[in-house]
């Protein structure tokens, strides 16, 4: 049917089909290898449920698509409120778009916003998180509160190459646990770690390249993302650099087995708040630990998979399964301490992938015993890919 002929509820029902995804989260990790993280688009989905704030509600309009050449302008932007926090939590921003060309497209953007920030969402997607947070009491994100403005400019380069550069004035707040619910009630919520009050100035800088295909099969394909965040320069509270630096690459070794890595590094000058830190441990980063056990200023992360596609448990039934075998490996150091062997924290474990790797099921065993990190075998459902 044209669209000039469809009913509203057929217009409803094409947006929520094209459009559910980013409302929850579902599309992170899924859509790129680094959807999850970026340096300007930092709003949560509008739908989400967590310790701080609870149930969340709101609706957004997506930033200008940046290889489209037909969309030259936008206002974007989200508007939720917070149940537990009694809050509201907005972004508004404005685009427009200087270079059209599809591979080599530039815009430049401004935007406003009071958002409960994690620096882990890296590590799985907010889908993920808000279920484990209904059903069973977990949430494996940290958070603060930021509030003020943004300017930046994003440009797309050939090769899937896209640089990102800016500056943000923002104001940071602590939170701190605000709801205990969850439907099955397995465990308690963790506290939310305070962060530091203060003004943030900085400016940030991204490069982001590379390709990885069929992400929801069997992946190929490398990509990096360096990114800094730099606030020594520009005055207010915070006089700290941040850095960050993740490569991964999935390996065809036959037709049927892929050899996924990832190597991930971090370093923030010693005077870095804690939101400003880097954590290891748990869900999206080292299995078997608790989650974000390990905090400090320096990081090391490393992770393999070998995937296998198409084993069977029976010719009738599971007959097309995804067997991974997992290997986590990771170190979080403070100013003036250096990597030791002894310090690095190891886990190894298996997965059982369904549907084209939508649904997994991964169990997980520490290689070292440290009862300060609530090292312990772990088995957890997943829905999100751990890279």
């Amino acid at each position: 049917m044209p669209a000039s002929e469809e009913t509203p509820w057929g217009r409803t029902e094409s947006y929520v089909g094209d459009h559910a995804g980013d409302y929850v989260g579902t599309t992170e990790g899924w859509t790129s290898p680094f959807g999850q993280a970026s340096a300007v688009y930092r709003a949560p989905p509008p739908l989400r449920y967590n310790r701080v704030e609870g149930l969340v509600l709101g609706l957004r309009r997506s930033p200008l698509s940046l290889r489209d050449p037909d969309d030259t302008a936008r206002i974007y932007g989200q508007l939720g409120y917070a149940f537990a926090l009694g809050d509201l939590r907005y972004t508004i921003g404005v685009e427009s778009k200087l270079i059209r060309d599809e591979e080599t497209g530039l815009k430049l953007g401004a935007s406003y916003e009071k958002q409960t920030r994690t620096p882990d969402r890296w590590k799985t997607s907010y889908a993920e998180n808000s279920l484990g947070g209904i059903g069973l009491g977990y949430d494996f994100f940290d958070y603060y509160e930021g509030e003020g403005l943004s300017v930046y400019a994003v440009q797309a380069l050939p090769a899937t190459f896209r640089l990102t550069a800016g500056f943000r004035a923002e104001e940071h707040r602590p939170l701190s646990q605000n709801t205990g619910w969850s439907l099955f009630d397995a465990a308690p919520f963790r506290p939310n770690p305070a962060a530091d009050a203060g003004r943030l100035q900085a400016g940030l800088i991204a490069l982001v390249g590379g390709r990885i295909r069929d992400r929801d099969g069997l992946p190929t394909g490398m990509a990096f993302r360096a990114a800094a965040t730099i606030g020594t320069a520009f005055g207010g509270d915070f006089q700290a650099n941040r850095y960050e630096v993740d490569g991964r690459a999935f390996l065809s070794l036959s037709a049927d087995t892929r050899l996924g890595l990832r190597l991930r590094g971090g370093y923030a000058t010693g005077n870095a708040p804690p939101q400003q830190q880097f954590t290891l441990g748990g869900i999206g980063s080292i299995r078997s630990y608790d989650q974000n056990a390990l905090r400090g200023t320096r990081m090391l992360l490393g992770n393999v998979e070998y995937i296998v596609d198409g084993a069977t448990l029976d010719d009738d039934f599971l007959d097309d399964l995804f067997l991974v075998g997992l290997f986590d490996a990771g170190w979080v150091g403070q100013p003036g301490t250096r990597l030791r062997t002894e310090d690095v924290l190891p886990s190894a474990g298996v997965g059982i992938g369904l549907d084209e790797r939508d649904v997994r099921l991964d169990v997980s065993w520490p290689l070292r015993s440290v009862p300060a990190t609530g090292s312990r075998p772990s088995i957890w459902l997943r829905i999100t890919p751990n890279f």
